[in-house]
């Protein structure tokens, strides 16, 4: 496997940790205890991380073939 690959791949196992997070944590009741203009940057910002994840994706199944 080549070095870009195992970035790419640890790069989207990173990411996709930190997104699990991120959603147990928007799911959360701890969530309600933060300013709800937070609870909105949290949404978006996972939103935007779910899509990364799924170009890293796309990416590295690219490689693939």
């Amino acid at each position: 496997m080549s070095d870009f690959k195992t970035r790419l791949l640890e790069e989207q196992e990173q990411l996709e940790e930190k997104l699990n997070k991120l959603n147990a944590f928007n799911s959360s009741e701890k969530v309600k205890e933060i300013d709800p203009i937070q609870q909105s940057l949290l949404i978006i910002q996972a939103g935007i991380m779910y899509s990364y994840n799924e170009c890293l994706k796309a990416r590295i199944e690219r490689l693939a073939n």
